[in-house]
């Protein structure tokens, strides 16, 4: 066996290893996409049908179907990496046509010239309006790679299509592809160029399994807001270098036992996802929010002023009160209390700020709940007996207040 006909099988091979590896993938669900091993494998199966099937004209009309299907699993993997419309029926469609005009020209016309046209082009169009719609939506270099290498894919089979239709004269006889120079440039290309395509793809479906399983680890369940660890940890992404500016809020829902108690835990779940869309709409675009614990939550606004927080928290205060819940069979208001802090110059960390926002919202709700509290600050030459109560060490102390009781 010469190094030419070694050449032929690298590709069958590689390609059949990456389908292996996303079937892995796929049934570890760490891919929710099984087109990918499906079009690997079609594409190792399409390199063989199409070199070593003995009967050529079956092996052309059979190698061009399973290159579009691999045309078409490609698209589907691409749209499902980057949350796409699948345009499942367009596509399916345009497959369906391109299969009559494929066995027209294979059977009827007799011609490799125009059936090896038809393939690369139609390989093409499919796998390239998929990279098109996808291509504004990659972010991550891994990703951009994987678009790079995608378009670099229907560039050669165009490239490859044009070159070998109009500046060649190769024989149109289907029995002598195998050996023909069309074939050999399809396993170099493939070999040197085309195959970055399968490992990006793997790279950015593997980079997507992470970035999934940290996000499940720092999310909470019900409300799609960040939980605690999430939250401290997407505070050092973002202000390991800057350093902490801005307050904080603490809120939680005034008398939830009572509702949980009387009207059962899923109206009480529903409660909680009511003020934490509430939250987000407060912190959309202006920082990070997350469900603390139970029905405490907690919003850290960058470069906020005190006054300005406090101004939020009676926002999100009044919009939460206000909200209706009838058709969750809850006839009764709900409320929230709100505490409200400053992150200090020359604080690292928010842990003194959460101390201070959680002392104001003990309290907002010590002074009678729905209401908004700002950060208990001591008061100059202010003598504060320890040994007294927390609910008058509150009231002790110089406090901003709004709300019900204000």
């Amino acid at each position: 066996m010469g190094e030419i006909d070694l050449i032929f099988y690298v590709p069958p091979i590689v390609f059949s290893s990456v389908s292996l590896a996303f079937l892995l993938l796929w049934h570890m669900k760490i891919t929710p996409a099984w087109q990918w091993s499906a079009g690997f494998a079609q594409t190792a199966a399409g390199f063989v049908v199409s070199t070593f099937l003995p009967e050529p004209y079956s092996a052309a009309f059979v190698s061009g179907l399973i290159f579009i299907g691999a045309a078409c699993c490609y698209g589907s993997g691409l749209l499902v990496h980057f949350n796409a419309p699948t345009l499942r029926i367009p596509r399916v469609l345009f497959a369906a046509v391109y299969s009559v005009v494929l066995a027209y020209i294979v059977f009827v016309e007799q011609s490799l010239i125009q059936q090896l046209f038809l393939t690369d082009v139609g390989f093409a169009l499919l796998l390239g309006v998929a990279v098109w719609m996808v291509t504004r939506r990659a972010s991550r270099p891994i990703d951009i790679a994987l678009v790079v290498t995608s378009w670099i894919v229907v560039l050669d089979c165009l490239t490859r299509a044009i070159f070998f239709t109009f500046f060649t004269n190769s024989s149109d006889d289907f029995g002598d592809f195998a050996t023909s120079l069309y074939n050999l440039e399809v396993s170099i290309t493939t070999i040197i160029i085309c195959m970055f395509f399968p490992f990006t793809a793997l790279g950015a479906s593997a980079t997507a399994a992470i970035e999934r399983h940290r996000a499940a680890a720092e999310t909470d369940d019900l409300t799609g807001l960040l939980n605690r660890r999430g939250f401290k940890q997407a505070l050092e992404r973002d202000f390991k270098s800057v350093g902490l500016s801005g307050s904080l809020i603490v809120c939680d829902i005034d008398y939830f036992k009572r509702i949980n108690d009387t009207f059962g835990h899923a109206v009480g779940d529903t409660v909680i996802a009511g003020l934490a869309e509430e939250i987000k709409g407060l912190v959309a675009g202006r920082g990070s929010a997350a469900r603390y614990g139970g029905e405490e939550f907690m919003a850290f606004l960058p470069n906020t002023s005190l006054q300005e927080a406090v101004a939020l928290a009676e926002l999100l205060r009044v919009s939460f009160a206000n909200r209706d819940w009838h058709q969750e069979d809850l006839n009764r208001k709900v409320t929230t209390s709100c505490g409200v802090a400053a992150v200090r110059d020359g604080e690292t960390t928010l842990d003194s700020a959460i101390d201070r926002a959680d002392c104001a919202l003990y309290a907002a709700k010590s002074a009678g709940r729905n209401q908004v509290m700002a950060e208990i600050t001591r008061t100059p030459d202010l003598k504060i007996d320890e040994s007294r109560s927390r609910p008058l060490l509150a009231q002790s102390m110089d406090t901003t207040r709004s709300g019900a009781a204000a």
